[in-house]
């Protein structure tokens, strides 16, 4: 069987879901996009439910399972090369991270990758030169916000006429926005608890603002390093204020399934995820597809202006963009809203028509493939590089 394009693209990644992150949603979402221009998707990836096989319509998920890098690299260039052994031809293979590229670069099809942001910044060494000689043979480079494609151009200027800029999409959108009608407005963090996302200055600024007799609520969902910091937070507040009102309005819930991600988008009233830069720049967020999620669902968003996130916000009319690293500025911008409930509903409401313009799965996977997927009759038919078919 020789599965010639039109028809077939490969998209390679180094995690998948079950398990968590910002990629394993970007892989699932991308091979859906795919399936619905027409393509037939084969995705490439390994997560703790593997090893397994999965056929889902157009997508097949090939699942090498966890182990080390290297050997996961080795069982995704085995995988591959069984693939192609098999007759698979794709016309495009998609790594949805420069590492994923690198069992990529043992066959002979256009190469696609997806830079989002720390990734890219932080390499040194081997690892650098790595990433120089997968991006160098890439046909083109989609990074995930102008910040990102500033930061590559920054470490590799000779990519600049690869390097596109698609935002990325957002989750399915539900038909009525986020909110409820209550005096205490309801604040949510979604994210991996970790030192950019800069979770410990949101919880001060629910801190500070409820001290001053705003009634808020605010959840704090997902796990991570940071999430001690944000225990102690709470409890020394709890400390210094007993016989006041009531006790620290944050709630920690840890990981939750995504039924009660669902719930807790639609009782929201603000996202805050005030991120800051780190490493001198070289770890950004480099979109933020929470922000956006909560931006679909007519929640009003308070970001910080570094990294990607910025992009996505028009200050004063979807939300706020501050200075992450000022929690006079946070704690201001969370007094803001949550004590004016029109000025969230007026946010909201602009916010979600922002992003129905402008997230979107299926024209980023359009954008990343313009040009891509015309026939290509002078790529060889033959075996990938012996390597591989081990």
């Amino acid at each position: 069987m020789n599965e010639q394009a039109p028809g077939l693209i490969w998209v390679v990644a180094r995690v998948h879901k079950p398990d968590e992150g910002g990629v394993q949603t970007y892989v699932a979402e991308v091979a859906q996009a795919y399936a619905r221009m027409g393509l037939r998707v084969t995705v490439f990836a390994k997560s703790s439910a593997g090893p397994r096989r999965v056929e889902d319509g157009a997508v097949t998920l090939v699942d090498v399972g966890a182990a080390s890098q290297l050997q996961v690299y080795l069982r995704l260039g085995r995988a591959m090369a069984r693939a192609w052994r098999a007759g698979e031809r794709p016309q495009v293979i998609h790594a949805c991270t420069w590492r994923a590229g690198l069992p990529a670069l043992l066959f002979p099809r256009p190469l696609l990758v997806t830079v989002h942001g720390r990734e890219i910044g932080r390499p040194s060494g081997t690892a650098y030169r790595l990433m120089r000689a997968v991006l160098s043979r890439a046909a083109r480079i989609v990074a995930v916000s102008e910040a990102t494609r500033g930061l590559m151009l920054a470490r590799m200027p000779s990519v600049a006429r690869r390097c596109i800029t698609a935002w990325n999409g957002s989750s399915e959108v539900p038909e009525q926005p986020a909110g409820i009608d209550s005096d205490v407005a309801r604040v949510i963090t979604v994210c991996r608890l970790v030192p950019r996302k800069n979770v410990p200055a949101a919880v001060k600024a629910s801190l500070q603002c409820f001290a001053e007799g705003i009634p808020l609520h605010h959840a704090v969902i997902g796990r991570g390093p940071d999430e001690h910091a944000v225990r102690r937070l709470v409890e020394e507040y709890d400390a210094g204020h007993e016989g006041a009102p009531g006790k620290a309005p944050v709630e920690l819930t840890g990981y939750v399934s995504d039924e009660e991600l669902a719930a807790r988008y639609r009782t929201a009233d603000i996202f805050l995820h005030p991120q800051v830069a780190l490493e001198g720049g070289a770890e950004i967020e480099g979109f933020g597809l929470v922000i956006a999620d909560a931006m679909a669902r007519g929640i009003p968003c308070i970001v910080g202006r570094d990294g990607g996130p910025g992009e996505l916000v028009r200050h004063g009319i979807d939300g706020m963009v501050v200075d992450g690293n000022s929690p006079d500025a946070i704690a201001q911008a969370l007094a803001r809203l949550a004590s004016d409930a029109d000025l969230r509903r007026r946010m909201g409401a602009s916010a979600r028509a922002f992003a129905a313009e402008n997230f979107s799965w299926d024209r980023h996977c359009r954008l990343a493939t313009d040009g891509l997927l015309a026939p290509h009759e002078a790529v060889p038919e033959g075996r990938p590089a012996a390597s591989a078919a081990g």
